[in-house]
């Protein structure tokens, strides 16, 4: 099974629509897995339609818990929060407050009457889901809530075992923007990864970073220009710097109103392109999957 990861320098990029492109045309050719590994933002579902068969709840951390009726106010709690969590009200003595509690169980150990406790937080669900183009495993991280790249693992690791069960050809990967904890999640154990960019400074810039970081864990990639007629300067530079570090071009997306429309459709582009396009997207994935 080869695992594929479309990813980006930074959000906006049309990584979702060239992941959603590849997912229609690989559906046809291969048993297809399917990861929306943007949990923070998981938008992959408005282009594939799934039907959610199964939610599982995502453990993201603990929070802390005062008793109020054990509580003496002697305020060591609010001396020992590095994180500003705990708050006087004198109609309650101490609480904490959600939104800051790092769950670091700095307060717990502190307590002299054990009037702290730690509790496991629900900070968001994932799902399997049917889809016409596959199985989609995708979630959702619930406001303010952290451990995002926990949450890209604990989805990516439950796709790549049912993908091993169901003895899938591909896990097709549409990851998290940004070169963050959740970039690095979704880097982890795949076979290659497709970097989307833009021709602009940020567009240029953002994609050597993932490309570093890619490197960084070893993992082949490739690249695909997106609105490759933007600026036709700065898309000779991205692709000599393609050349000088040995990472294939996969393909180039133009600037076009008739993709811009087909993206108004809410299901991948390849489904009321032109025919023009359509085999611009079938080389793209020919080059992908041949690697």
């Amino acid at each position: 099974m080869k695992e594929i990861l479309v990813i980006s320098g930074k959000g906006g990029t049309g990584k979702t629509t060239v992941t959603a492109a590849l997912a229609d045309i690989a559906g046809v050719r291969h048993h297809l897995v399917l990861v929306d590994a943007d949990v923070d933002a998981a938008n992959l579902e408005l282009l594939l339609d799934p039907r959610i068969e199964q939610t599982f709840p995502f453990i993201g951390g603990k929070v802390e818990e005062i008793d109020q009726a054990l509580c003496i106010a002697c305020g060591r709690c609010e001396e020992v929060c590095r994180f500003n969590a705990v708050r006087y009200a004198p109609e309650k003595s101490y609480t904490i407050d959600r939104a800051f509690c790092e769950g670091c169980g700095a307060c717990v150990h502190q307590c002299p009457v054990e009037a702290i406790r730690s509790r496991s937080h629900r900070s968001g669900e994932w799902y399997r889901s049917s889809s016409a183009y596959g199985t989609l495993f995708h979630a959702n991280l619930y406001p303010g809530e952290e451990n995002s790249g926990k949450l890209v693992t604990q989805v990516k690791e439950d796709a790549r075992s049912y993908a091993k069960r169901e003895q899938a050809d591909i896990l097709l990967i549409d990851g998290p923007p940004g070169i963050g904890c959740p970039v690095t999640a979704a880097l982890n154990g795949v076979d290659r990864a497709v970097i989307v960019s833009e021709p602009t400074l940020t567009g240029f810039h953002d994609m050597q970073r993932i490309k570093a970081a890619a490197d960084f864990f070893h993992i082949p990639t490739q690249l695909v220009i997106n609105k490759c007629d933007l600026n036709r300067q700065i898309q000779k530079e991205m692709r000599a710097f393609a050349d000088a570090c040995g990472m294939r071009l996969a393909g180039m997306i133009p600037y076009d109103e008739a993709i811009m429309a087909a993206q108004l459709q809410q299901q991948p582009l390849t489904r009321s392109l032109p025919a023009e396009y359509l085999s611009l997207f079938n080389q793209m994935w020919i080059e992908i999957y041949a690697v």
